[in-house]
Order: C-alpha cells, then sequence, then structure tokens
C-alpha cells in the first residue's frame, strides 16, 4: 500500500468541515467503561442504533476509539448493549491548538487532558487509536491446506519468499482469512500487512507519555472491516466494495463477509478531479469567449467549486462558481471519474476472473470530501452494481443525548466513520500493530501453562474430594459399628458384684490347680511317649533316668496352699532326664546319626537344653557300636 501515502485517516478533513467553528461538543455524563463483542454470524444481521446509555455495568469494559487528524481530535466511545450489539455512548470533536507539535511533551499534556475528560478516571478501558496507512503494506497469499501446528511456519516461509521483510525496521503480522478454492485445490487465504515499527513505537510512546497505554492501534481498512465484521451494516455478509476518494491517490477495498479480501491503490483522486475541471473551464471559455475577459480559475479555485458539489456544502453565489451551473461542473469532472471508475472496474474483473473469487455485490464510495450523489450513481451504474456513500451512521436514530446532534451532520458522520471501526475493535478479530502473532503465540503458550496447571490443580481436588468422601463413608461405618455394639452392651447387663467376682477367681484358680496335678501325674507316660516316637531305627535306648522333683507330692500330702507361680519354677528347676543307649550301623555315620537325633530332641516342643554329655565306642558281639548318654530339661508340663 506504498502507493497510499495521502489515504490517510485524517484525510477526511473537508474544506467544508474546515470552514465551521470546531467548537469541541459538550462533554456527557462521565460514564463507566464496557467493551463491544463480535456478535455470533448466526443473528441476524441489523443495523445498531444509537442509544441514550444513562448507566453502564462496571463489568463491562468500554471500547474508545481515537482519530488525531491534522485539525481535530474525534473520539468515540462503545459499549456493549443489552441485546449484545455495540452501542455508541458518547462521542466528541476537539480542536488541536497549531502551536502544539506532534512529537512534544505539550502534545502529550493535552492528550491526557483530553482522554481523562472523555474517559473518566477509570483506566481499564480499551483504547485503539488510528494509524496512518501510508507506509503500511498489505497483501494477500493462498497456501495449501497443512496441519495446524504447520500452518504458521508455512505462511511466515510463503510471506519471506513473497516479499522479504527488514525485521529490524518493520512488524509482521497475519490473519488467516479462511478457506478457499483455486483450481479444485482447497486452500488458506492469508492476509498479511507489515508497518514500520518506528512510527508504531512513537504511537505507543505519546499515548504513554499522556498516561493512557493503548490496546490496540489499526489503520484505516481495518477499521472499516471492523464495522463489517461487527455486523453493524445490513450486507455484512455479502461481498461489498469500499471507495476512498482521496486528495491524490484513492483506494479500492474488498471485503467478503466481512474480512478485507483484497486492497489497491488508484493513482486519481480529488487532484485529478480538480485538474480536469480546471481543463474543462479553460475549454469552455475558450470556445464561448475566445479567450477575452475570461474569469480566472486556478487550481484553488477549482478546488472550492468542486467541494461546492458537497450535499451540506454552503452554498456559492454565480460569481463565485465563474457562471458555472451544478451540471456544468460534473461534465468537466466526469472524465477524471470515468478514469476512476475504468480502475476500479479492471480491479473488480482481475479479482473475480483471475483470483476466482465472488461477484462483488455492492461498493460503498467515500472520500477527503462529502461524495457527490451523482458521483455514487454514477459509479455503482458504471459498474453495474448498487452504490451509495459509506455512512455507517446514516439511517440511524440519533439518541437525544447531549452533544448527539453532532452526528445529524453528513460531513461529521463521514469524519467519525473510521472513528466507529476503531471503536468496535478487538484483538479476537482486528488487526494490532501492537498485538501480533508473536504475542498472541506467546498468549496461547501462557493460557496453555495455565489450562494445565488448573487441569491438575481440579484433578488433585477431585482426587482429594474423592478421598475425604471415603473417609467419610468410612467413618460413617465406623459410627454405626459402634451404635450396634453398644446397643448390644446396653442389651447385655448381668449383676456384678464383689462377691460373684471373688467366687470366679478362686473357680479359676481351682481350675489351673487340677491342671497342674493332672501334668504332674501323667508327665512320666508323656515323656516316655516323646521319647518313643522320636527313636530312630539306628537308635537304642537302655536307660531312662528323669528327675521329675517331689514339690507335688509335698504339695498333696501336706496340703498346702501354694500359689501356681510358686510351684511352676520349683517344679522346672528339679525337672530333668537323662537317657543312655547305642547307635549302630555305619562306623562312619556314628556322630551323624547322634547329631541328627539330637537335632530331632531339640526340635520337640518337650524338651529343651539337650546336651551330649559323653559318648564312647565299644563292642558287642564283635559289633562296634557308639555308646551316648544325653542329658536334657523338660517343659510344657
Amino acid at each position: 500500500m506504498a502507493s497510499l501515502n495521502e489515504i490517510t485517516s485524517t484525510e477526511k478533513l473537508l474544506d467544508l468541515i474546515r470552514k465551521k467553528t470546531g467548537a469541541p461538543l459538550v462533554k456527557t455524563a462521565s460514564l463507566e467503561e464496557s467493551s463491544p463483542v463480535l456478535p455470533s454470524p448466526q443473528k441476524k444481521s441489523k443495523q445498531i442504533r444509537f442509544r441514550k446509555v444513562s448507566k453502564v455495568s462496571v463489568h463491562k469494559p468500554v471500547t474508545v476509539g481515537v482519530d488525531i487528524g491534522h485539525e481535530y481530535l474525534r473520539l468515540l466511545k462503545t459499549v456493549k448493549s443489552n441485546d449484545g450489539m455495540p452501542a455508541i455512548i458518547d462521542q466528541r470533536r476537539i480542536l488541536i491548538p497549531a502551536n502544539f507539535p506532534r512529537g512534544s511533551m505539550e502534545f502529550a499534556n493535552y492528550l491526557k487532558e483530553q482522554l481523562t475528560s472523555f474517559c473518566g478516571v477509570n483506566k481499564k478501558l480499551q483504547l485503539w487509536a488510528l494509524m496512518s496507512a501510508a507506509r503500511v503494506e498489505v497483501r494477500h497469499i493462498r497456501i495449501p491446506k497443512v496441519p495446524k501446528k504447520q500452518l504458521e511456519s508455512v505462511i511466515l516461509w510463503t510471506i519471506k519468499k513473497e516479499s522479504p521483510l527488514n525485521e529490524n525496521e518493520n512488524i509482521l503480522d497475519f490473519d488467516v482469512l479462511g478457506e478457499v478454492m483455486e483450481q479444485g485445490i482447497a486452500k488458506w487465504s492469508i492476509m498479511y500487512y507489515t508497518a514500520p515499527k518506528q512510527e508504531i513505537e512513537d504511537t505507543k510512546k505519546l499515548f504513554s507519555r499522556a498516561g493512557w497505554p493503548l490496546t490496540g492501534l489499526s489503520i484505516a481498512p481495518f477499521a472499516v472491516q471492523n464495522i463489517f465484521r461487527t455486523r453493524w451494516l445490513a450486507d455484512s455478509d455479502s461481498t461489498v466494495a469500499s471507495l476512498f476518494i482521496g486528495n491524490d491517490y484513492s483506494r479500492i477495498d474488498v471485503y467478503t463477509r466481512g474480512s478485507l479480501v483484497m486492497t489497491r491503490g488508484i493513482k486519481a483522486g480529488i487532484s485529478s478531479m480538480t485538474e480536469s475541471l480546471l481543463e474543462g473551464y479553460n475549454e469552455k471559455t475558450a470556445l464561448t469567449r475566445g479567450g477575452k475577459d475570461r474569469l480566472p480559475m486556478d487550481a484553488r479555485k477549482a478546488r472550492e467549486i468542486l467541494f461546492s458539489l458537497s450535499p451540506e456544502a454552503p452554498l456559492l453565489t454565480d460569481d463565485n462558481r465563474l457562471g458555472l451551473q451544478e451540471s456544468e461542473i460534473w461534465e468537466m469532472v466526469l472524465p477524471a471519474v470515468e478514469r476512476l471508475v475504468r480502475q476500479v472496474e479492471r480491479t473488480f474483473e482481475y479479482f473475480t476472473v483471475n483470483l476466482g473469487n465472488e461477484k462483488v455485490d455492492k461498493i460503498y464510495v467515500s472520500g477527503a470530501m462529502n461524495v457527490y450523489h451523482s458521483m455514487v450513481e454514477y459509479v455503482g451504474a458504471q459498474l453495474g452494481m448498487a452504490s451509495e456513500r459509506f455512512d455507517p451512521l446514516s439511517s440511524q436514530q440519533i439518541s437525544p443525548y447531549e452533544g448527539g446532534d453532532m452526528l445529524a451532520s453528513l460531513a461529521e458522520r463521514a469524519a467519525f466513520a473510521v472513528v466507529l471501526g476503531m471503536a468496535l475493535s478487538d484483538n479476537k478479530y482486528t488487526p494490532n500493530f501492537i498485538f501480533t502473532y508473536k504475542d498472541k503465540g506467546r498468549e496461547a503458550s501462557v493460557k496453555r501453562i495455565n489450562m494445565l496447571i488448573f487441569t491438575v490443580f481440579m484433578s488433585s481436588v477431585a482426587i482429594c474430594a474423592g478421598v475425604f468422601i471415603y473417609q467419610q463413608h468410612a467413618i460413617a461405618q465406623k459410627q454405626n459399628l459402634v451404635l450396634q455394639l453398644n446397643n448390644q452392651i446396653s442389651q447385655f447387663n448381668p449383676p456384678v458384684d464383689r462377691e460373684v467376682i471373688m467366687k470366679s477367681v478362686v473357680a479359676v484358680k481351682q481350675d489351673i490347680t487340677s491342671a497342674k496335678i493332672y501334668g504332674q501325674r501323667y508327665q512320666c507316660l508323656a515323656i516316655i511317649s516323646e521319647l518313643a516316637n522320636l527313636v530312630a531305627p539306628e537308635i537304642r535306648l537302655i536307660k531312662i533316668g528323669a528327675k521329675l522333683g517331689s514339690s507335688a507330692e509335698k504339695s498333696k500330702e501336706t496340703g498346702q496352699d501354694k500359689t501356681a507361680a510358686v510351684q511352676a519354677k520349683k517344679t522346672e528347676e528339679m525337672k530333668e532326664v537323662e537317657i543312655e543307649g547305642f547307635v549302630t550301623g555305619d562306623k562312619k555315620t556314628f556322630d551323624t546319626t547322634l547329631g541328627n537325633y539330637a537335632l530331632m530332641l531339640d526340635n520337640s516342643p518337650l524338651f529343651k537344653d539337650i546336651k551330649i554329655q559323653k559318648t564312647g565306642v565299644e563292642n558287642f558281639r564283635k559289633t562296634t557300636l557308639l555308646r551316648f548318654t544325653i542329658n536334657m530339661k523338660v517343659e510344657g508340663i
């Protein structure tokens, strides 16, 4: 868009406007902030009416569009209304003092004062500013359909291949417009744009010094795109074009379903029409008067006469018009308009035939002057489509809020059109020079990390909640069990007193004493039985001796009452068994056989402390035997 260096956001300052007083609007009541939201595409398109908003919820941030023109600072504020559509709640035009250079601290202080007066003290609003499109390049490419993860890499590679970029001086951003068909192949349509870093940084610095940091920064074509994307106009779903007639250059933008799909600069504009008027006047006067007594016309006068065709231009006398009638002026300007229309026509042919896009249904005409109605009709007739002025604030019911009557003027509505577009901005659908794809990628990464953290946190909460519920269930079961046991205890209530307990103790002691007596009475039989079970085939026992004590007999004879503990101790000290025997078999296995037998005795629950007292080899009837003596203690009886 290098050729559009004259098509800036400030060209709408018309000569007619310059002649007016330029008195700033009276400030409306201070409002709290709220922001526009892009409505769902399924909603029925309808034009938005201005509303008198008495109170704005603090939960809805306001969006403010800012346009710093040559002579005026224009501000417009929007908020999402109850029906989900954006509504204008305030606008203001302020004359900029001529003695404030744009980069000076005085201008920053002036901007701060005006923004604070217009926006209030709450700085949570979204502030979007308009910058010049002179050095902004907007282009379109088509790439093959690739997976989402590869989309960014393919786009950047294609862009750098198409037009090398100095990333130290310019920013790069892109917008995926959607799927298109090219020769039967599905592709992605991509719009990408570059803008000078220095100009962006200067604008950001200006608003930062003013104490109002920017949310976004964009240009006029994207502001118009916002108007279509927010469905502000009824034909936002169709393919329409916007023709802006600037001073030296014009621009034709094509929008399909709200997206800017093509833009082109045309080297023709108001200057061309002025030259055509001047040339036609000179030819006419040369023919009618032969060049004698001809009233002079220069470029300044020709421009003044041309602007008199504007619907709201002050009426000029015949002398001021140099005797020209409206129809004569239009005939003289018509050749320049014709050349402009032919350029637009070729642009549309390229768009539909070469690129295979949909036919343009309608064209909006706007410019640095209020467009002459005959010019609008002529453009539409020549192109064979509907045409009208680009006036998104027209056909609306102007609200009665203070200052709203300013927008009753066609000139002011034309001047506020791009400011309205900026006030409808949102990072979701508006190209933002200070929030590019890199920033969006970082924001997406942060959101993914936050979502992961949130997911882990919620999973932990769910697990803890599950454990808590399980513990509550277990506690409830234990409480029910305790309640059941308490009920059982309450039902079982036998009479208990000291006499009953003492009788029970005596009975238990008697049972213990009887058990001890029976154990001692049959302990010899138990010892012999255990030894018989443990004896091996190679073992021959010849003697069994036992020291079982006499404490039990003495207790029986004397009838003395001794405690079970004292009897058990004495008996344990006296109970010993000593056995003698021979080991037969192979002489080499005597020790092994005896060791195994001693181990078997030690494993018996009746004997402990097994000790082999002595061993000796003896011959009996020509057989070698191993004689042994084993001593052990008795337990468990």
